[in-house]
């Protein structure tokens, strides 16, 4: 009885309190950034910008080696003062606001635009779709961490085959952009979470993006319009799954009196937001302990 009154009162304490080991990125070894065509980005918010920084460097340490230029995209105005923080810690990173590569796209593609600038969290489809088309890319939102070395991901790079992470349940979509998809006779994957992908160069059409929204209005809103979109793209692409017991997205640990995944054996796990205080607690804390015992690539 006892733990069944304290659990919702630690849950929310847990969720809200600040955690400082946030904006402790600076003990973290500087890793400088390679240049090329391939490239890892992350899509952060302003406020979330330290979160970025550690999701970065947690994949970086193991892509570094495979070519891959590192870029941080802020949906926002950069912080001041936080730039040369971030060039501190990845010497030679590319950090833009997510605006300079978006605006083309909208010029393009009319109905694109519409999507980007009316759906809040829309930017992670335009920013994929945009730098696919210069080079291969992974990209990852700002609460997916790394902590060991992702063989099955090196894989599909090797060999040209975009992947993504599964979600833990059925899926979550628009119900308005799945009767879209019916209508156009396009399927889409069931249970993709656009959180984190891998697409090589020229594996996504924006033609066919622009056609799925072309019907698209802000309201009524669904904030999975933008999951939606990308799993009939990875879909047409022919996009794999990386094994969800490896790259995890999972409500374990959400409340205290629950067991906590294995980092040991995880390759990876999306922290979602029942869970984003377990990555404060638990996944960054892990990382900054790697980086101390020299546990890189």
């Amino acid at each position: 009885m006892l733990r069944k009154l304290l659990t919702r009162p630690i849950w929310w304490w847990e969720r809200k309190r600040p955690y400082p080991i946030r904006s402790r990125f600076h003990q973290l070894p500087p890793l400088g950034v390679v240049k090329g065509r391939a490239r890892f980005v992350v899509l952060t918010t302003t406020s979330a910008l330290h979160d970025a920084m550690w999701a970065a460097w947690g994949w970086y340490r193991y892509l570094r080696p495979h070519g891959f230029e590192l870029q941080l995209a802020v949906d926002g105005e950069i912080p001041a003062g936080e730039e040369p923080a971030v060039q501190k810690l990845f010497p030679g990173i590319s950090i833009y606001n997510v605006w300079s590569v978006l605006s083309r796209l909208c010029d393009e593609q009319p109905a694109l635009g519409v999507f980007l600038r009316g759906h809040p969290v829309a930017k992670q489809v335009g920013l994929v779709l945009a730098l696919s088309r210069q080079g291969p890319v992974v990209y990852s939102d700002h609460d997916v961490l790394a902590f060991n070395p992702p063989a099955e991901l090196l894989t599909c790079i090797e060999n040209c085959v975009p992947c993504y992470f599964i979600d833990e349940g059925p899926g979550c979509h628009d119900p308005f952009l799945l009767d879209r998809l019916n209508a156009l006779g396009l399927d889409y994957i069931p249970r993709l979470n656009a959180g984190f992908v891998y697409v090589p160069e020229g594996a996504l059409s924006l033609d066919l993006a622009a056609q799925i929204l072309a019907t698209w209005k802000p309201e009524p809103f669904v904030y999975f319009s933008p999951q939606t979109t990308m799993s009939a793209l990875m879909c047409s692409a022919n996009a794999r799954a990386l094994p969800d017991d490896r790259y995890v997205i999972s409500t374990q640990r959400q409340f205290y009196s629950e067991t906590d995944v294995n980092y040991r054996t995880i390759v990876a796990r999306h922290f979602t937001g029942p869970v984003r205080h377990v990555m404060y607690g638990k996944g960054i804390p892990l990382i900054l302990r790697q980086s101390r015992e020299g546990l890189s690539a």
